[in-house]
């Protein structure tokens, strides 16, 4: 039944290989989760997923991946003392040691506390492996339905079953990905994705990270935010006249990304930015990596920093308006018989005046 979704993941098999031609996936568990926040706890019914047919090809996919999907960098949380524990964390570190299903079953177990109505039935897998000394694990969620699940035998998840889900929705799956070579002193950082979102801004759901997981973004809102604010508005600063040009437009539209989840690199593409511009950027950026890191983009940090767009002219006068509004504010055509020349008419009422001392 799975013969079609093969193909889709034949490029990634050989880079899902381990050391001495071993394969790096080496179990994989799966349980259905029914929604137990304030209904009460289902019995949460689980199976071994043999390493071999067309589901093993499909999450064997998913694993190898999971290293350029998964791209939402979360921490496990500490506890409310600031201590270095987290509950999450400590199920899955278990389960890695010795990968069994009743290990895994408490990890779905803690999905059905957390998991309300809204989020339904669904089936979570553990997708475990060895890379090179690296234990690495895929907890991933696909949703179902209780319809296809009242046919089946109690207490058991047939093959069957397993893959009238997966052709139902094979590529509409919540994933987390957690890699490390100490299981002691390791897994506290990884890296999500919700193929489940219908909404461009790529966030995954908060039941899954927060409440599931125990875990946050790695950079806030507001700190991916800020650093992205300053580098526009440092680098605009510096560039010349035909960049500046193009970053304080830039500037200008950025309030459109709102609650949108991006990198610095996203930024620069979704509005058409030159090479140029974009190397202006990232000149501003305390590393390369920096352009890379997943944040929501946050508005109001962004407007508390580029707040206002102002436009220097050749005979002194400084024009200054809203970032978002200047265009409005301003309007803008070219000098009949100048090639460089523009006019600005602007109209409104005087409501103050101001004498400014030079910076």
């Amino acid at each position: 039944m799975l013969a079609d979704v093969a193909p889709l993941y034949s490029a990634s098999k050989r880079a899902n290989w381990g050391l001495g031609g071993i394969l790096a996936v080496q179990h994989i568990h799966t349980f259905l989760v029914h929604p137990g926040k304030a209904t009460g706890k289902a019995k949460i019914v689980g199976t071994t997923v043999a390493l071999t047919g067309g589901m093993f090809d499909l999450l064997n996919g998913i694993y190898a991946k999971s290293d350029t999907e998964c791209d939402v960098d979360i921490t496990f949380s500490p506890t409310a003392d600031g201590r270095q524990q987290n509950d999450c964390r400590d199920l899955v570190v278990a389960y890695l040691s010795k990968p069994d299903l009743p290990k895994g079953r408490k990890i779905a177990e803690r999905l059905a506390e957390h998991s309300d109505g809204r989020s339904g039935l669904g089936l979570l897998f553990l997708i475990a492996g060895k890379e090179g000394r690296d234990h690495k694990i895929v907890l991933s969620r696909f949703p179902t339905d209780s319809a296809i699940y009242v046919d089946e035998t109690p207490g058991t998840l047939s093959v069957q079953f397993l893959e009238r889900v997966f052709m139902k929705s094979k590529t509409s799956y919540k994933a987390v990905l957690y890699q490390h070579s100490s299981l002691q002193g390791g897994f506290w950082s990884g890296r999500a994705i919700d193929k489940q979102l219908n909404t461009l801004s790529g966030e995954p759901s908060n039941y899954w990270i927060n409440d599931f997981l125990l875990s946050d973004f790695t950079t806030t809102p507001a700190a991916g935010t800020r650093r992205l604010a300053i580098a526009l508005r440092d680098a605009a600063k510096k560039a010349p006249l035909d960049i500046k040009q193009e970053l304080t437009a830039a500037g200008t539209l950025a309030s459109g990304l709102a609650g949108q989840r991006l990198n610095i690199d996203d930024f620069a593409n979704r509005l058409g930015l030159s090479d140029a511009a974009k190397s202006a950027i990232k000149s501003e950026l305390r590393s390369s990596a920096a352009a890379q890191e997943v944040f929501q983009f946050d508005v109001g940090t962004y407007k508390n920093l580029v707040a206002f767009k102002s436009v220097e002219l050749s005979n002194g006068a400084l024009l200054t308006a809203d970032t978002d509004k200047f265009d409005e504010v301003f309007e803008q055509e070219p000098v009949e018989g100048s090639k460089d020349e523009i006019k600005f008419v602007t109209r409104g009422q005087v409501i103050d005046e101001k004498l400014k001392t030079a910076r």
